[in-house]
């Protein structure tokens, strides 16, 4: 077995899980739907917005907000989720619907 097949499958099996998408299942394709540059820049944004927020909270919780962490924190929040999106997931996920296409 391919080492991206296994990949493939791993990466799958863990997005196909409903944790994994909270609070924002709606952006779930289907296994056979292709994951497309909209649709991730759409879940950058909403992941990305999140773990800002979260990030955010904790920081005044724990009294150590500061702006320029605040500034860097919200750019490696959106940067980071956008590369992963783009770079893994959408790879992967296209892999596995281009084999579910090709069996239909």
């Amino acid at each position: 077995m391919k080492i991206l097949n296994v990949l493939a499958l791993f990466h799958n099996w863990l997005s196909d899980k409903d944790f994994i998408w909270w609070p924002f299942s709606f952006l779930r394709p289907e296994p056979k739907e292709y994951l497309t540059f909209k649709l991730t820049f759409l879940m950058t944004a909403c992941f990305g917005g999140l773990a800002f927020m979260m990030f955010m909270i904790f920081a005044v919780v724990n009294n150590a907000f500061y702006f320029n962490s605040a500034v860097s924190t919200f750019f490696m929040c959106f940067f980071g989720f956008f590369i992963w999106f783009n770079l893994v997931t959408k790879p992967l996920w296209n892999h596995r619907a281009r084999e579910i296409n090709s069996q239909v």
